[in-house]
């Protein structure tokens, strides 16, 4: 799952816990009532853009036409998509402690819901994750989580997941030079933008980390701010007190369960590696490891280039760029990249949906029986 933290509502700190209610349903549904037509437009126009993106672009820089990469799709059997299936499910699983140990009192079950239903959200819309958060942080109010406790869990999970896509890359060239495979330039500048935005976020997490001085100067730009926006909601103590005690606790949180944070993080990233490797070798591209490896690290940096929803397109055009300058076979390279990216990206939507419904429809009968 792609969580982003760009949209975490300003009230969202503040805001008490209320029972809802038919009548408060109804009421929050219509300001946003107008927006559906805007919103089903945005959605056909990205989606169309992504497509076409895909549709033109990745013959061109795979080198194969359509009916060759179609080709090697249509060879799959029923036992490898469910080896493939159990892969993809093992590691949305092998995530889930990073998510509990970011929130405590959070179970497995419901973690891996939260997962699923923010990849649903974030992976409908261009920089979607804003979204996705949103929508996480109201299936956690429902469960009883205060907003606080929610806001360091999309913060701690999203910079654990951050820091190591930036370091993905410079691991890949490592293997790389290892394996003796001569590096292509596009691996190379991955490297290189992952090793300057790690070593800027580095930076940054240690003058936040190491004491309270830059979160207070942070707090007391956005009280003055505040006192000036008159709109904008205040902190009755003050942000910057509220951003102290904010840090303390997330400090608290890494020093307890920085070991599942990292350790599921890890795991995750590696069962996706192993997943694409595995949709490599079903449609046939007989592709090194340490290359797959740099293929994946790529695709890690890039989905954070959202202006399509999920970065589609722009993760299809340069993983199959980096396999194929690594001379893999051009259809099967593509072929293995869109049955990977189906997985990672296609079926997280429909099974975060049903998740999404199957929440809905219990808060629901929960707020009908109360």
């Amino acid at each position: 799952m792609a969580l982003q933290t760009e949209l975490i509502p300003p009230t969202a700190l503040t805001a008490p816990l209320r029972p809802v209610t038919a009548r408060g349903q109804v009421s929050r549904r219509a300001p946003g009532a107008g927006r559906g037509g805007r919103g089903a437009a945005k959605l056909l126009v990205s989606g169309a853009l992504a497509t076409g993106i895909v549709a033109l672009a990745l013959p061109k820089v795979a080198g194969a036409e359509w009916v060759d990469i179609a080709t090697a799709l249509k060879g799959l059997t029923v036992g490898q998509l469910a080896l493939l299936t159990v892969l993809w499910l093992a590691g949305l699983w092998a995530q889930t402690p990073a998510l509990t140990a970011a929130l405590p009192g959070l179970s497995h079950r419901r973690a891996l819901m939260l997962n699923l239903t923010g990849s649903f959200v974030s992976n409908l819309l261009p920089l979607g994750g804003a979204a996705g958060t949103v929508a996480n942080w109201r299936m956690a109010r429902s469960w009883g989580f205060e907003s606080p406790a929610f806001a360091r869990w999309a913060v701690l999970t999203n910079l654990v997941d951050t820091l190591l896509k930036f370091v993905l890359p410079g691991l890949a060239l490592c293997w790389l030079g290892v394996a003796g495979v001569e590096v292509s330039s596009s691996v190379s500048t991955a490297a290189y933008v992952g090793l300057g935005l790690l070593t800027g976020s580095l930076a940054a997490v240690w003058l936040v980390a190491r004491d309270d001085r830059a979160v207070r100067w942070l707090g007391r730009v956005a009280d003055r701010i505040v006192a000036r926006v008159h709109f904008l909601p205040k902190a009755d103590e003050g942000y910057a007190e509220r951003a102290a005690s904010f840090r303390r606790e997330s400090a608290g949180l890494v020093a307890a369960g920085w070991g599942r944070m990292v350790g599921a993080k890890l795991a995750y990233a590696a069962l996706q590696a192993v997943l694409l490797w595995a949709c490599l070798r079903v449609v046939g591209a007989d592709v090194h490891p340490a290359v797959v490896g740099a293929a994946f690290a790529v695709e890690r940096i890039l989905t954070m280039v959202a202006i399509t929803p999920g970065a589609t397109g722009i993760v299809e055009l340069g993983m199959t760029g980096v396999l194929v300058a690594f001379h893999g076979e051009p259809a099967t390279a593509a072929a293995g990249v869109l049955l990977y990216r189906a997985f990672i990206f296609g079926l997280e939507i429909p099974v975060g949906g049903l998740s999404m419904l199957a929440w809905s429809l219990r808060r629901r009968g929960t707020a009908l029986a109360a």
